[in-house]
């Protein structure tokens, strides 16, 4: 493997890092209302500033579902390489299982204000994050983000 090659994966996922962590930010750390029935609080300090908050039981509940997607890795040009598929599930209370795997789920925040891509919901679990948009986005489908189980293998088309 020559070192563009090595290169690559670690560019891609610094930069998926790099775009989670500007896509929120806020002040409100517990999730709804701190009543403690969720899987996590929302870590306001990885994102910027006033973007997001705890998402309430309510607002939780929306995103929560069966997502069936893919499985693979971006090359240089962004071309999008299937290598299976997955199913991403989002319980009521937040809590995420990710191939029929028990995932811990350390932060849950959602978005204060809609972007392009609709009102999203980032979780972080285990050795990755998934992002789930209040709707289905072209390309994207309306679940993505980085495998928790080994925290480099891509999930795309999320679709409940």
């Amino acid at each position: 493997m020559n070192t563009f090659s090595r290169r690559v994966p670690l560019g891609l996922s610094l930069m998926a890092l790099l775009i989670l962590q500007a896509c929120g930010g806020g002040d409100d750390t517990t999730a709804a209302g701190g009543d403690g029935t969720l899987a996590a609080d929302c870590d306001t300090k990885a994102y910027v500033a006033g973007a997001v908050l705890a998402p309430t039981a309510d607002e939780l509940k929306a995103y929560a579902g069966t997502f069936n997607g893919d499985e693979g890795s971006y090359d240089t040009s962004g071309a999008f390489t299937k290598s299976g598929t997955a199913k991403l599930v989002i319980g009521t209370d937040g809590s995420i299982t990710y191939k029929d795997g028990k995932q811990t789920v350390s932060s849950i925040c959602l978005d204060k204000v809609a972007g392009p891509y609709g009102k999203i919901l980032y979780f972080i679990a285990g050795k990755g994050h998934f992002d789930v948009a209040d709707k289905v986005v072209t390309g994207l489908g309306q679940a993505w983000g980085v495998s928790p189980v080994d925290g480099t293998t891509i999930f795309t088309n999320g679709v409940k």
